[in-house]
């Protein structure tokens, strides 16, 4: 049954190793009714080549969106098939896609099932973000872990606007997002981290929903945008003595950058006139003393209890 048109948002970068693969994968689909819009961020290997083959059989389906500034990196790749999809009025959702995965022929319809939900429930105008679990696979597909959540000792689905502003829950290659969230995510500011935290963070003032059930193999080779990392306690101790400086490094950066993302997402709302109370109370409770947000700190901070008391004790503010 047809709901409406999907766009499907392809970055791609030097992707000509898997990106058949993806391709094929996304034509495989049950729910048929999409068409790929792609933007390239300045390949130089096969990937433009590949690409116009796949437009010379699809024709309209693939739509190939001229990148003015490439080289500007994955979070502005994105942001720009963001804007083409917006800007061009058709589709009633986007689905975010990177070139080195392969999707499950269920993920377009089982997403989109959950997005139907909620606006037939809050309606249309309502910022709604939809994103699911994932298989986590080596090279040539074989499973590593059959849930990305487990893998990474996170729980999406009991995360809260509140806790995503310190650590981001939603992988981007699984979201569905309909026009009020682009609407609301859009223009991306400079301090976004990624831009699937962003939109993420942006759900905060409207509706996000977790599909359990993995809708896709989650590919690792060595040149992964962020990728999976083993979190065991053993792993995590063995780089904290190996690298304890850089860790230290790594913590305080990503403390930093998460409260200014937050200061930008509570501009925007403020802009936008939407609900940010969350927001103002996560930036203040990020300026007290650490002895203060030890506190109830694991109502700010999920995962693994390691993480959250470094969090706690390192980002200052």
């Amino acid at each position: 049954m047809s709901h409406g048109l999907v766009d499907v948002l392809l970055a791609t970068y030097n992707g000509a190793r898997y990106l058949e693969a993806q391709m094929d994968s996304i034509l495989a689909q049950t729910y048929q009714e999409f068409r790929i819009l792609v933007s390239d961020d300045g390949s130089s290997d096969a990937t433009p080549e590949i690409l116009r083959a796949y437009q010379a059989r699809l024709g309209e389906r693939l739509v190939i969106v001229s990148n003015p500034r490439p080289g500007g990196g994955v979070v502005r790749n994105f942001e720009h098939l963001m804007l083409a999809s917006l800007n061009d009025g058709v589709a009633r959702w986007v689905a975010f896609s990177d070139q080195d995965d392969v999707w499950l022929p269920e993920k377009i319809a089982s997403t989109l099932q959950e997005m139907i939900r909620v606006e037939a429930s809050d309606g249309a105008h309502v910022p709604c973000l939809v994103h699911s679990d994932l298989m986590v696979v080596d090279e040539k597909l074989s499973v590593l872990s059959p849930s990305f959540a487990r893998y990474q000792k996170m729980d999406p689905a009991l995360c809260s606007p509140l806790s995503l502003l310190s650590i981001n829950q939603v992988t981007g290659c699984t979201m569905m997002a309909n026009r009020a969230l682009l609407t609301l995510a859009l223009p991306l500011p400079s301090e976004a981290i990624m831009h699937d935290w962003w939109c993420a963070l942006a759900s905060g003032s409207g509706r996000r929903v977790f599909v359990e059930a993995p809708l896709m193999l989650y590919r690792q080779h060595g040149a992964n945008q962020v990728g999976a990392r083993d979190r065991s306690l053993g792993t995590r101790l063995v780089r904290m003595f190996t690298d304890g400086p850089g860790v230290f490094r790594r913590v305080r950066a990503l403390g930093d950058a998460t409260y200014r993302q937050a200061e930008a997402l509570q501009r925007r709302l403020q802009e936008r006139k939407a609900d940010g109370l969350y927001v103002s109370e996560y930036l203040a409770w990020r300026r007290r003393p650490w002895w203060q947000r030890l506190v109830g700190y694991r109502h700010y901070y999920v995962g693994p209890d390691l993480d959250r008391l470094s969090r706690c004790l390192l980002w200052f503010k």
